[in-house]
Order: C-alpha cells, then structure tokens, then sequence
C-alpha cells in the first residue's frame, strides 16, 4: 500500500516515495542532485512500467513561481500558488461571475533562463523569442513548447498557444501543468466541453488540488451544466474548506437550479468566512430575499 506524506515545504500531500514535491519540487529525501539521480535509477528498476509516469513527472524542475515572493510583479514572477496561501481575495459580487482560483502561471523548466527572467518581468516579447528558438532548436522539448504556450496567452494569442500545449502532452501525458494550462487556455476561448474534459485530466493526475477542482466546477458552471458543477464545488471546498470565495460560486449555481434554500446556506458560510467582505450587505440583502425575510422598504 502506497503511503502519502505531506510536503514539509508547500503541505501537498503526495507518496512518500516521491524525490521531490510534485508541486512546490522542494526535495523530500536527497537534497544532492547527485544522490537524487541515484535514487531514481533506484525506484526506476523497482517497477519501470508502474513508475515510469512518475518518473517523467519528478524528472525536471516544477513550477518557476511556486517561490514565495514579496516584490511587485515588475520585479518578480507572480505566485500561482498565492490562493493556496490564503491571500484575501477580491470580494466576490452578486452581479458577476466568479473568478477563477490561482493556477500554474509559468512552469518552467529552468528559472535562471533569459526567457523566464524576461517572462518575469513582464517583457513578453523577449521570452516569445527565446521559447521560439527554444522550440526551434529541439522540437521534442516539452518543457519548451509549454512555456511557449503560457508566453502566447499572455500576448493574447490563445489560439495559437493550444498547438503548442499539445505537443508538450504528447512528449509528457502525465505532466499536470500542462493540461491545467491547456484546459485555462480553452476556457479563454469558450470551449467548455474541451476545456472540463482537460480539467478532469488535470484532476486525475492530482486529485488533491482544489484549485484544479474549482476552475473544473467554474467551467462546467460556464457551460451550463451547474448540477455537475455543485458536485465539484463540494469537493473544492472539502480541499480548502477556510476559502470563502467558493462558497459564493456554490450558491451562485444553487440559484440557478432554483435552490433557493441551498444557496442562501452557501451566502451565509460565505459570509461567516468573510464577515466583513465587501459585499456582505449585498450577500445579506440577497440571503433575505431568497428566504423571504426581506421586509422591503
């Protein structure tokens, strides 16, 4: 049986016998490479069919903007994980739609790069023709043409990302970034059935993290479809139950389903989670007229 340990760095839970977090990539064993190598033609011969997959996954650095950082995004690369860390987000409103949770921004495989420093500071231009030569020099680098895909979205040229996201999954299928980023991208485009299934990917290759499960329960909301958004709501809030903006997008597809009594409940853990929000007399106003308790006036 498999035994799962928390990441002594980020806290995700993962198999204890994992090198390096699949998520922050802090080493959870060997912290010399060397000896890292070692261990993974080690776990290579223990099993090269059932663990080849995490072996693909564990094989190159994660997430460039896993790292906690205090300066502005001039200056240094945004946090994908910074929902994760419990930064009061926006308050949500009745009158939108709700936003979707913080993802990988900009996995890439080597921080100390031109193209990642040029990405970090917003010049996105440079990092397009350092991921384009990247690109051109080794076309099987996966790792090259997700960067390419994420430098493309930022210019706004989605559809030209999703070529390139494509290609990074036919080189690693069991790289969770990559779909997560290729799912976001098709969302920007409104292609919600493409979109849900690479979510559902993404949530398969990790189940644990609930920012993958609340975009999934966001685009199929999106589409439509809220009864199957509900059931993935839920679960996002079963990962990280102390975040109040999911309660709000719960009740948001009570509503629709004219479950008035279901989405008043989630108004009011939203607001026990958010007190002092600022729409919490809007929230209010709106649990009253869902109730019946409104007096009018």
């Amino acid at each position: 049986m498999d035994i799962a340990i928390n990441c002594p760095s980020c806290g995700s839970k993962i198999r204890a016998d994992r090198e390096r977090c699949p998520k922050c990539r802090a080493w959870l064993v060997e912290k010399d490479p060397a000896a890292a190598a070692r261990r993974s033609r080690q776990l290579a011969g223990w099993g090269a069919g059932l663990l080849g997959g995490f072996v693909l996954i564990v094989g190159g650095l994660w997430l460039f903007g896993s790292r906690d950082s205090s300066a502005g995004p001039a200056s240094a690369p945004v946090d994908p994980f910074a929902a994760r860390r419990r930064a009061a987000p926006p308050a949500p409103s009745a009158e939108r739609e709700p936003a979707e949770a913080a993802g990988p921004a900009h996995p890439f495989l080597d921080d100390s790069g031109r193209g990642a420093t040029a990405y970090a500071t917003g010049d996105y231009e440079s990092a397009l023709e350092q991921y384009e030569a990247a690109v051109e020099h080794n076309p099987q680098d996966a790792e090259a043409h997700s960067n390419l895909g994420q430098v493309l979205v930022r210019l706004g040229r989605v559809a030209e990302a999703l070529p390139h996201y494509e290609r990074a999954i036919a080189q690693i299928p069991d790289r969770w970034a990559y779909h997560f980023n290729r799912a976001r991208a098709l969302g920007l485009l409104n292609r919600w059935d493409e979109a849900i299934a690479g979510y559902r990917q993404a949530q398969f290759l990790f189940p644990d993290d609930y920012v993958t499960t609340f975009n999934l329960a966001l685009a199929l909301h999106k589409k439509g479809d809220d009864a199957a958004a509900i059931d993935e709501y839920r679960k996002a809030i079963a990962l990280a139950p102390e975040d109040a903006s999911f309660r709000f997008a719960l009740a948001l597809s009570y509503e629709r389903l004219k479950r008035n009594a279901d989405a008043a409940a989630a108004y009011g853990e939203y607001l026990r989670l958010a007190p002092a929000a600022a729409d919490a007399e809007q929230v209010r106003a709106r649990i009253a007229q869902l109730t019946g308790t409104a007096t009018g006036g």
